[in-house]
């Protein structure tokens, strides 16, 4: 029996001058931990919903999320995003917090639907906050049964711009620019995709 066959393609995306560098509360922005009911329950049981931000706001390219703990109180506890993925399909992501800090994820997002904090342990007050923005791994599209193999090009603004190999994420399909998003520039991004055949 012969080798598998594969194919592989070069694609072409760009976003728009909209493209905006990471944000930490376009999601969801600075909540008191402790007015979310069920903060402190199990999840499916009472879990704690984190108030999005409008629809209009949320997260406009497919981006990673990353969930920032703000306060000295919480020593434990779960966020646990749900949405769609770059596939189509429902997906979610859940962040183990331990305390103060900012949590990265992997999963590239079109849309979040929901977010839930519980599992929380501390004797929290109103300084303990969950903020929830997006972050600044970029989501590539491909087929659901295709692999990130590289990007080749990177262009910002109308410039050619040196990949950074380290920032391709190829288990998740994503990459983060090296160019400085602002909001205001088009960003082209080139890389090749296998997909396997199945016939």
């Amino acid at each position: 029996m012969g080798d598998p066959k594969k194919i592989l393609e070069l694609k072409q995306v760009v976003f728009d001058a909209g493209i905006v560098a990471a944000e930490t509360v376009l999601v969801a922005a600075d909540q008191d931990i402790d007015d979310c009911t069920g903060y402190a329950s199990a999840e499916g049981t009472g879990t704690g919903n984190i108030t999005l931000a409008a629809v209009a706001a949320r997260i406009e390219h497919p981006r990673n999320v990353v969930v920032t703990i703000a306060g000295t109180h919480l020593t434990g506890g779960t966020v646990k995003v749900y949405g769609m993925g770059m596939n189509g399909k429902p997906t979610s992501e859940e962040f183990t917090l331990t305390g103060a800090g900012t949590y990265t994820g992997n999963v590239p997002f079109l849309t979040i639907d929901k977010a839930n904090i519980f599992d929380v342990t501390g004797t929290l007050d109103a300084t303990d906050n969950v903020y929830i923005g997006n972050g600044a791994k970029i989501g590539l599209p491909m087929p659901e049964n295709a692999k990130l193999v590289d990007v080749v090009k990177e262009r910002f603004n109308a410039v050619d711009i040196a990949v950074t190999p380290a920032n391709i994420n190829r288990t998740y399909g994503t990459y983060t620019p090296t160019s400085t998003l602002d909001g205001s520039k088009v960003l082209e991004i080139w890389y090749t995709v296998e997909t396997l055949l199945n016939w």
